[in-house]
Order: C-alpha cells, then sequence, then structure tokens
C-alpha cells in the first residue's frame, strides 16, 4: 500500500440500461450496493438507468421508482414523461442516427441527454454517500463524507473513441457531484468498459491462465457488446498482468435489441386484430417489454430447466378467462412459442459473431500466430445460456488458425457486475503494489495525438507552410503549425509510465520566465494518412492546454 490510497474506492457502472456501484477500502472487500430506493426486499444489484420528468420538467423519479410512475407516464397526455437509454445519445453520431430512424423518444440534442446523465448521476450520487456512511458508521458524525478521502472511479464504453465525449461525461461526473464535495474526493474515467471487464477475469476467473495465454473478454450488455483481446503478460497469482493486442472495440448490440424485437412482435399481433383492442390493455408492447416476467424469461432463456415449446407472460390488468387465438393469449397470458424466442436471440448472436470473426482476422492479417484459447463472456446478454452456448457450438464447428481447436465458451465470474469490479480490482492491485503494477501493463492507443510545434525551415519539407524570421536570428526561418505526433493509433502505451518529450523555447535577455499555450491535437485516421501540419488537407480537431 503506498502513501496515496484513499480511504474509500467507488466504481461507477453506468449502464445504458442498468447501472452499478460497488466500493471497497484497503482493509475491506468489494462491497456492492444493492439497497436502491425502490428495489424492495429484493437486494438488486443494480438500477435501472431510468428517469420519469414532470409536465414540467422537473424530476419525478428514478431507478426502481420509476415504477411507481409508470401508468402515469406511459398514457398520453399523463403529464409524465419517461427517459432510459440516455447515456447512448451522448454521442452525437449516435443521437443523430436515432433521429433519422425517426425515433421518437431520442433526446431533442446532446446537451438534453447529457443532462438527463447528470439527473441521474446526481441522485446516484445522493444515495451511494447516503449508503457507504451508514455502514461506515460516519453519517451524521461531523463532516463524516466531506472529510474522508474517497475517489470515484468510471468506465466509459468501447464505442465512445472521441475524446470530446469522454470529456464532456468528465463534466457531467462533476456537476453530478461525484469528487467535488470534499477536498480529498476525486473522480476520474479509469478504463474502458471492455478494459475492466478483462481486469475482473485474469483476476477472479476460475480458469487458470498461464504465461501467454490468448483469452477474448465479450462483454455483452444493454446498449453495446464490447470486445477486448488480451494475453497474460505476467501469470503471478498475487500481481497478474495483460496487454492489450488490439485496440478495444465496440459495437451497438445489447439486451436493448431484443426488447425492441419482442415489442415488435407483440405490435405485430396488436395491429393484425384490431377487434381485440378495447379488451387489451393500453400500451401493452412496451409493459410486456419491462414485465419482472419477460425480464426473467429473458435472463433464464438457454438454460435447461427453462427450454420449453411455449413460453408464457402474465397480462396485469387482463382477466385470466380471457382468450383470443389471433393474439396468441390463453387464460389472460400471452403465449410465445421457442421459435419466437429464437428470433429474438439469433439476430445479436449473429453480431457478435461476426464482430468475434473480426478479431480473429485480424490476428490473422497481421500476421500473429496467437491462438484465442477462452471467449470469457460477461453483461446482461453475455451471461445468457443461451448466447453461451450458441456461440461455443460456432466456434468449435468454425475453425479458424488463430482460435484454439479447443477453444472455450465460459462465463465470467458475477457477469452482471464484471465492470464495477473490475475497475477496483486495478486500483486495488496498484495500490497493494506501490502503484507501480496495474493488471493492465499495455494499452493499445485508439487515436493519434500529437502537439504543434514550430520546425526549422526547409524548403524541400516545408512548401506552402507559413514561415517565420528567428526573432534572435534573422537568417534562420521556422515553419509554423507543424505536428509532432507523440502517440500514433496502434502504438503501445504503458499506462503505468509517463510519456516525456522534450520542447525548448527561446527566452530573450530581458526574460526570466514566460508562459504559454500547447495545442494538442487528436486524429483517429490511419497513422499512414497523419498530417505533418494543420495546413495539410484535413485538420485534426485542437484542445488548448495551458503550460
Amino acid at each position: 500500500m503506498y502513501a496515496d490510497s484513499p480511504a474509500i474506492v467507488v466504481s461507477v457502472d453506468l449502464g445504458t440500461t442498468y447501472t452499478g456501484v460497488a466500493w471497497m477500502t484497503p482493509k475491506t472487500p468489494i462491497q456492492v450496493i444493492s439497497d436502491w430506493p425502490g428495489s424492495g426486499d429484493r437486494g438488486e444489484r443494480k438500477v435501472p438507468t431510468t428517469l420519469v420528468y414532470n409536465a414540467n420538467g422537473t424530476l419525478s423519479s428514478w431507478g426502481f421508482m420509476c415504477a411507481d410512475d409508470e401508468l402515469e407516464a406511459g398514457v398520453p397526455g399523463g403529464g409524465k414523461v419517461r427517459r432510459e437509454f440516455f447515456k447512448i445519445f451522448m454521442d452525437a453520431d449516435t443521437l443523430a442516427d436515432a433521429q433519422q430512424h425517426g425515433l421518437t423518444s431520442a433526446p431533442q440534442s446532446v446537451c438534453e441527454a447529457q443532462q438527463f446523465v447528470t439527473d441521474f448521476l446526481r441522485q446516484v450520487y445522493a444515495h451511494v454517500k447516503e449508503s457507504i456512511e451508514t455502514q461506515i458508521g460516519r453519517r451524521g458524525v461531523g463532516n463524516g463524507w466531506t472529510d474522508l478521502a474517497v475517489e470515484f472511479l468510471f468506465s466509459v464504453p468501447t464505442t465512445w473513441t472521441s475524446q470530446s465525449i469522454v470529456n464532456s461525461f468528465k463534466k457531467v461526473i462533476r456537476e453530478a457531484g461525484f469528487g467535488i464535495e470534499g477536498p480529498k474526493h476525486s473522480a476520474q474515467v479509469d478504463l474502458t468498459e471492455a478494459e475492466a471487464a478483462a481486469v475482473a477475469t485474469l483476476k477472479t476467473s476460475a480458469v487458470s491462465f498461464g504465461m501467454g495465454s490468448v483469452f477474448l473478454t465479450v462483454d455483452a450488455g444493454g446498449g453495446t457488446t464490447d470486445l477486448a483481446l488480451m494475453q497474460v503478460t505476467s501469470s503471478n497469482v498475487a500481481v497478474p498482468q495483460m496487454a492489450s493486442l488490439h485496440a478495444v472495440n465496440g459495437v451497438g448490440i445489447g439486451a436493448t435489441l431484443i426488447d425492441r424485437l419482442f415489442i415488435h412482435l407483440v405490435s405485430q399481433r396488436l395491429a393484425a386484430c384490431p377487434d381485440a383492442a378495447a379488451h387489451i390493455p393500453p400500451g401493452l408492447p412496451l409493459r410486456l417489454a419491462r414485465s419482472h416476467q419477460f425480464r426473467t424469461m429473458k435472463h433464464k432463456f438457454g438454460e435447461r430447466a427453462y427450454m420449453q415449446a411455449l413460453f408464457r407472460i402474465p397480462i396485469e390488468g387482463l382477466s385470466y378467462n380471457f382468450s383470443h387465438a389471433g393474439l396468441g393469449i390463453e387464460n389472460g397470458r400471452m403465449v410465445f412459442t421457442l421459435q419466437e424466442m429464437h428470433s429474438l436471440f439469433d439476430p445479436q448472436i449473429e453480431g457478435i459473431v461476426n464482430r468475434i470473426m473480426g478479431e480473429l482476422e485480424w490476428l490473422r492479417t497481421m500476421g500473429h500466430l496467437h491462438q484465442v484459447q477462452y471467449m470469457v463472456l460477461s453483461g446482461g446478454l453475455g451471461s445468457s445460456a443461451y448466447v453461451r452456448d450458441q456461440l461455443q457450438q460456432r466456434f468449435l464447428a468454425y475453425q479458424h488458425p488463430n482460435a484454439s481447436d479447443q477453444v472455450a465458451a465460459i462465463p465470467c465470474n458475477d457477469p452482471q457486475l464484471v465492470v464495477v469490479r473490475g475497475l477496483l480490482l486495478d486500483r486495488q492491485q496498484r495500490w497493494e503494489s506501490g502503484g507501480a503494477t496495474s493488471v493492465l501493463s499495455t494499452r493499445i492507443a485508439r487515436a493519434s495525438y500529437g502537439v504543434v510545434v514550430q520546425e526549422i525551415y526547409v524548403p524541400a519539407m516545408h512548401s506552402n507552410e507559413d514561415v517565420r524570421a528567428d526573432p534572435f536570428e534573422p537568417s534562420k526561418k521556422w515553419a509554423m503549425n507543424q505536428i509532432q505526433w507523440l502517440i500514433k493509433k496502434g502504438d503501445a502505451v504503458n499506462p503505468n509510465a509517463f510519456l516525456v518529450k522534450s520542447f525548448q523555447i527561446r527566452l530573450a535577455a530581458t526574460e526570466t520566465t514566460r508562459a504559454w499555450n500547447s495545442q494538442i491535437v487528436v486524429s483517429h485516421h490511419d497513422p499512414s494518412q497523419l498530417p505533418s501540419s494543420m495546413k495539410q488537407g484535413w485538420y485534426p480537431t485542437p484542445t488548448t492546454s495551458s503550460t
């Protein structure tokens, strides 16, 4: 343990559909927040990432308490509006795509999505603070929480490749109250969700990973599926380490797409039988999709005990003696066939398989001889027995030179909380090793980062560039707005070491101090296409920091 160890570390996984929070101290094991308001005595370990607003725009409820607002929020003219899936719309491209496809529930702007995230996280912060204070016996005692050294760690979706989105998320975190309430409070965006899942895999899996073992984590959650291709670089049980072989990546596949297909399936039945509309509760497709029964059926599908020819979901508000052959309703319950259930899952599995194949093909194309020995599944969708069995069958049947002929699809320990656990386990290993050894020893840069400089003017190199004379040596000229790339996309980066690059600024004889601005540029283009100056062809988006 080292001097900078905080008293409490809290990890937050803001999910598209559900949010998880866990915490620990240097002396206590990981504690998962499971006393969410409105969850009753169920001990739910994740809270719905959901809000309900009043007609005047004020917040009515959040998380599990939105269930009490369901009726009014789901009825046209009821005055209340339910908001969900808002995290993904902090990405402008995702929001534009949703609006183009006519998704009426999408926020009007990125700023509105950020406000929803802020409102939700503010409620999460207040509850987490109260819960931890109570458990450590500091609630109502002096300044309690404010005096403690508390560090908050957040994960981010692997699909967020733009630094501007991450910076916006950092601002949202602070506006929600994280890291600002006490002088020893801090909040940071740490690992991506894929990296955190890989950390938890290496630290807690029942699999004995040997030196050089290669595994692929597939974290399939509510809105995205994130992949991380890792190789074990240290098999020391106490201080294991791994390195990224390929930049982590994600795709918009998750359990919410199953919900959408289910809603479409029920809606089609209702549209085909307009004569039954008077007997059916309003908003039935959405209500069934949000029901506890459908949620259970979705999570348990594929388990031997739950596989059957027909699946029945009770319809709340419908008489038990009501039946309708066209709607597939028997005695107040809507009936679904095994084939229909397959039709909800199979498109998502196909998308995940394609993404996994992309990782294997990347290994082959790059000439790597590594073979993936394990596919470790996590997240809500990743915990599905049906998803796991289908992936196992497909990859055993389809041989690939970069996949072991005995490749195993294995569930991660505690799959729905793998991200919050991974964040804490990585932090724990760092403080136990004196801050020198994180679980993830090498990351692959997903973008290129450079600094704008001036270079000695060379006519053959700096044609058409802006040039200025040197104020100290008139015979010398400088080419302006040149770019020195410090990190290039695809580079292996050690997160435990600083990247140091020296630059010189000449001071006049009368100057003893001087301040200047350094302009940092970021590019997601292929390294072979990076410009050497700001004037070349296209312009990376710069950010300015004082030095």
